[in-house]
């Protein structure tokens, strides 16, 4: 695996994996994942969205909510390319709107493992036993599941 618990170093790196450059942050601590993701993209030189919030300040972007599938997500990310990595939190909101999907989940975790890397997306999210529980086989050599608490203090 290429996570060493250097979450700054290895959102610097996530770009040069080419394929499979995304990756999930689990986080314990709703209420600090958005800070603690503004901190990380901040101290390695990405930048940061707050899905939540963006919804939230734009009308046109809210009112695409009922229609945002989870490929929406990853074609509207790709729009982020100013820097080589994308930090996203606040994304539970999302995940609740796809939660009537049954595959929604998996095809989230599938698209993570095989994001193409303009930008390297690393989602901060809340800990999500489906997803921590995934098998991600397709690139056994890249860490695609990340536990906050194993992760070296910002």
């Amino acid at each position: 695996m290429d996570f060493d618990g250097n979450i700054v170093a290895f959102v610097q790196k996530l770009p040069d994996r080419g394929r499979g450059s995304a990756c999930i942050v689990l986080s314990h601590d709703f209420a600090g994942q958005k800070h603690w993701a503004a901190e990380l993209a901040r101290q390695a030189d990405a930048n940061h969205v707050d899905l939540l919030e963006l919804f939230a300040a734009d009308q046109q972007l809210a009112a695409r909510l009922r229609d945002f599938s989870v490929a929406n997500l990853f074609e509207f990310l790709a729009g982020y390319e100013q820097k080589p990595a994308l930090v996203v939190s606040g994304l539970e909101f999302l995940k609740a709107t796809w939660s009537g999907l049954p595959t929604a989940t998996e095809e989230f975790a599938s698209r993570v493992e095989t994001w193409p890397g303009k930008p390297a997306l690393l989602f901060v999210m809340q800990y999500d036993k489906a997803l921590a529980d995934r098998d991600f086989s397709r690139f056994k050599q890249y860490s695609f599941i990340i536990d906050q608490g194993e992760t070296i203090q910002l």
